[in-house]
């Protein structure tokens, strides 16, 4: 985990199918709001690997999830 603060959070981490880093940032916009953004970075290694990115990456259900997170986070 590297925590820059008020910045930047990343976590990493592995499971069955895949390496992975998740990345949040936080944009300063000039009028004194502030934009969250997440980025993701995995590597799927081997047959397995391939398949799950097939289902989850390449279906698009990870953007979907990724947007919704993002969503539950604004403020009104």
């Amino acid at each position: 985990m590297r925590v820059v603060p008020g910045q930047e959070l990343t976590l990493e981490g592995r499971h069955r199918f895949s390496v992975y880093r998740l990345v949040f940032r936080i944009d300063e916009l000039p009028d004194g709001r502030s934009r969250l953004r997440a980025e993701t970075r995995a590597a799927f290694p081997g047959a397995a690997g391939r398949v799950y990115r097939l289902l989850v990456i390449s279906s698009g259900a990870h953007a979907y999830g990724m947007r919704r997170m993002l969503a539950g986070y604004r403020r009104p």
